[in-house]
């Protein structure tokens, strides 16, 4: 048999409505991730090249430099007002990189649970046609209803998989920003700091 997807689509019932919901808002979401990290992206390398020679430009979209540059501008303030101000730009900037991660972690958790739904719902329809059949029933009465409802459980797999794979990607480019934050600010300590107190 030759299934076209929206044959498969209206072949699974009531349940492919839903799981196309949250496929599309999954869809939206890591589109709109990956356009905010390439804009946003960054080098550490090069971001503490520029600040030993301390410039940190206020406009940039590096978010090293971003929290450099409230680090730098405070510094006559003393270092635990730096640090303070630092934490708190690093704070906002890890959170706009953790936007909706959360939303990708629920559709991942909860489609293939759509799936599963649907796919009980459906041997529910093929038993009670088994019973409504009785001595009657042939494999193909019920295997009908058997089908339509695995059709959810592959499409709520098919929508968590890569819904779980991006989350975790995204995950991890947080995880380093929040390691290269740290290494910055240790290095800005150093240098506007440590080295005073020490002379």
């Amino acid at each position: 048999m030759n299934y076209q997807l929206k044959d498969l689509f209206l072949k699974g019932g009531g349940f492919m409505w839903p799981i196309l919901i949250l496929s599309i808002i999954s869809v939206i979401v890591i589109l709109e991730r990956v356009v905010f990290y390439i804009i946003n992206r960054y080098r550490v390398g090069a971001a503490i090249a520029q600040l030993r020679n301390q410039t940190a430009p206020n406009h940039s979209s590096n978010p090293l430099l971003k929290v450099a540059a409230a680090f730098m501008e405070d510094v006559p303030q003393g270092e635990e007002h730096c640090l303070n101000v630092s934490e708190r730009e690093a704070s906002r900037l890890i959170a706009s990189h953790e936007r909706g991660l959360r939303i990708l972690a629920l559709i991942a958790a909860i489609s293939p649970l759509i799936g599963l739904l649907g796919t009980v719902w459906g041997m529910v329809i093929a038993f009670s046609e088994i019973a409504a059949l009785g001595d009657k029933v042939s494999p193909a009465d019920f295997a009908d209803g058997i089908w339509t409802g695995l059709l959810t459980t592959v499409a709520g797999l098919l929508v968590a998989i890569p819904a779980m794979s991006m989350a975790k990607i995204f995950e991890a480019r947080v995880d380093r920003l929040v390691h290269d934050l740290n290494e910055v600010t240790s290095h800005l300590r150093e240098w506007y700091f440590t080295r005073t107190t020490e002379s």
